[in-house]
């Protein structure tokens, strides 16, 4: 008998979100016996454009994020999503 948990990227999306995108991914967690899975579950996160690439280890969700991500609409999404304004003392 033996158990194995195994991950995989199985779903991104890019979303409109006004004039800019977002990519939500899924991730299926599967855990194997013997070759059949015994159960699952997903995980699910978003990234907007100004995320860290440096942080993207899937080598598919980087290019899509690098093909979808231009300069425009990280520029269309800081016009979306101004920074906070400073915090007075």
């Amino acid at each position: 008998m033996s158990l194995t948990k195994q991950t995989k990227t199985d779903k991104i999306e890019t979303v409109a979100v006004k004039d800019h995108y977002v990519l939500q991914c899924r991730e299926r967690i599967s855990v194997i016996e013997d070759g059949n899975e015994l159960s699952a579950s997903f995980n699910r996160y978003t990234l907007t454009p100004d995320h860290d690439v440096s942080t993207i280890t899937d080598p598919v969700i980087l290019s899509q994020f690098n093909a979808v991500m231009t300069d425009q609409v990280k520029a269309n999404y800081k016009i979306f999503s101004p920074p906070p304004p400073p915090l007075e003392n």
